[in-house]
């Protein structure tokens, strides 16, 4: 697996594909192993980054930091200009670098997230309690709890395997808990609301309807607040909406980029 180490962060990353870069930013929890609807159709457009960065510290780390992460890796790999996909936290993060260095995002995709701050819809005190797997007896049972808040019933009744291969994955390979709750409070102390108005690239906002983790009027609110933003919103479903439904989302997203060059 090739790696790349920077000052503060070693990157585990793999590519896939050729023609204009697309780098996807993992949400918290997950590591480039969730992206594996998009890669197979993505790659066929697309020179399709996925990563996992791990520190030494995660102590005072902070959505600029993980941002830093995106940038010192695509300076790692001559990539001067890249599409942009973000899901959940990893939408935090595209935000960040759209602002921070514009000249290195040519499009933004920004998949259940929003522009948090203050003024967002937060989610129930049951989603936050299924979120957070409060009550579960053992890790497998509290990542099973997280991961049926972020998914549909239809959707675990149709796949069965499929969702016990999430669970397990989220088990195996996933942050410390120290890195994650590191995440976890970077993403709550994030807040572009009053900054993502100068986001220059062009955006697409994809969410589910029925998003328990990131109430849908935080995405009407991001699509509405980002000159230009489109916004896709699939019926029915939930907060992992890039993986129950997959080939709606990566047909928008390819749709939207439309294979040009970045």
């Amino acid at each position: 697996m090739p790696v790349t180490n920077t000052p503060n962060a070693s990157i585990e990353y793999e590519v896939h594909g050729s023609g204009p870069s697309l780098v996807l930013v993992n949400g918290l929890g997950f590591g480039r192993w969730g992206w594996f609807k998009q890669v197979p159709d993505l790659s066929r457009s697309f020179a399709t980054i996925t990563f996992d960065a791990r520190r030494g510290s995660d102590r005072g780390l902070g959505v600029g930091d993980l941002a830093g992460d995106v940038a010192d890796l695509l300076a790692h790999l001559g990539v001067n200009n890249a599409h942009v996909l973000g899901a959940s936290l990893g939408g935090f993060v595209a935000q960040e670098l759209a602002l921070s260095r514009p000249e290195l995002v040519a499009g933004l995709v920004l998949v259940s997230t929003g522009h948090g701050g203050r003024g967002q819809a937060h989610m129930s005190a049951g989603a936050t309690g299924k979120m957070l797997g409060l009550g579960a007896l053992s890790p497998k049972q509290a990542a099973r709890r997280g991961l049926e808040g972020a998914t549909s019933e239809r959707y675990r009744a149709e796949n069965p395997d499929e969702f016990e291969w999430i669970v397990q994955k989220r088990l195996e390979d996933s942050p410390s808990p120290a890195s994650y709750n590191a995440q976890a409070l970077a993403g709550a102390r994030f807040d572009h609301s009053g900054d993502v108005g100068r986001i220059g690239s062009p955006t697409l906002v994809i969410h589910g309807s029925e998003d328990r983790y990131v109430p849908p009027a935080n995405a009407r609110a991001l699509a509405e607040a980002v000159p230009g933003a489109r916004l896709l919103v699939l019926e029915g479903a939930e907060h992992l909406v890039f993986i129950e439904r997959a080939a709606e989302v990566n047909r928008g997203v390819l749709a939207f980029l439309g294979g040009g060059q970045a």
